[in-house]
């Protein structure tokens, strides 16, 4: 009801002053035709008439004009209905327990046995080494679903999120950039072995093999740097320039037969091979700044829904 009560005040001020301007400008014209009554010719009429054509035409223009404001000023920042519970998936589990699910639709998103980062990383596009804050943030699992009014972006859908995690989990944050060590992914010598799919991502994933295979549909390249950063346990950023979302697959079980037992598992050489081999894609050392987002405090239990 606010927001209706706002997007009308916006409407009749826009209104108002469009018709303000048309007014004044009908005065002024009656100002000049007063002036010149007097010697008024047949060749100043038509004039006149046009005049007063031309008016009524932009007064007809700003009115379709200022209708059309609420539609541009006035976007959507919160989901219709949304309902937090306590995830249903049992935990001890292995990597079933461990899996989170996310689905975008137009109108809708779905997270399915998702942590609070997790849902706080996806609201604000930031990877796994982009958000720190108390240690129960990664563990407490949460099944979260809202619904919009109408259909909008994923961007949108993402601000929305912003704002029920804040409303819910009475979320405060704060950025603060650090200097971090880890792994940029960029393009490699051989060709890209990624398939690019149209329109939005959001997309689907799913880890097998111990967690050394993951095959991605419709997926970002930033999800697959977070696959990295937590199988690696260090920042990994995404540096390719490829803004696309793609399917792909990344299977390092094959490079395993080449470590002796009892030798140290070199997971980095390992994903550095794969990736270069499967994907096309290479890990490269490097020192960046990383904007960090800081978890000051959530409540564990989300309010009501």
């Amino acid at each position: 009801m606010l927001k209706q009560i706002a997007g009308g005040m916006v409407w009749g001020a826009s209104l108002a002053n469009a018709l303000g301007i048309v007014a004044r400008s009908l005065e002024t014209s009656r100002g000049h035709m007063h002036a010149g009554a007097n010697s008024l010719t047949a060749r100043h009429e038509t004039e006149h008439n046009r005049h007063v054509l031309f008016m009524r035409v932009l007064l007809c223009s700003a009115f379709a004009f200022a209708l059309c404001i609420p539609a541009w000023s006035q976007p959507s920042v919160d989901f219709e209905v949304a309902s937090i519970k306590s995830s249903t998936t049992p935990p001890g589990r292995g990597l079933l327990s461990l899996r989170e699910d996310i689905k975008t639709e137009p109108a809708r998103l779905s997270m399915g046995n998702v942590s609070l980062s997790t849902a706080v990383r996806w609201a604000y596009k930031i990877g796994v080494y982009e958000i720190s804050g108390p240690g129960w943030i990664d563990q407490q699992r949460y099944d979260i679903t809202a619904t919009a009014a109408e259909p909008v972006s994923e961007d949108q859908l993402r601000g929305m999120l912003q704002n029920l995690l804040k409303d819910r989990f009475k979320l405060m944050s704060h950025r603060q950039v650090k200097d971090v060590s880890g792994y940029a992914l960029v393009k490699g010598k051989k060709d890209l072995k990624l398939i690019e799919i149209a329109g939005e991502g959001g997309g689907e994933g799913s880890m097998t093999g111990a967690g050394l295979m993951f095959e991605g549909h419709k997926m970002p390249l930033s999800r697959l740097t977070d696959i990295l950063a937590s199988a690696l346990k260090t920042p990994v950023r995404d540096m390719t320039g490829l803004t696309g979302n793609y399917d792909f697959k990344l299977d390092m079980r094959p490079y395993l037969s080449s470590v002796q037992p009892g030798q140290p598992l070199d997971l980095a050489g390992i994903a550095i091979s794969a990736l270069e081999d499967e994907l096309g894609l290479r890990l490269e050392s490097r020192k960046f700044p990383m904007d960090v987002l800081v978890v000051d405090s959530a409540e564990r239990q989300p309010s009501e829904n």
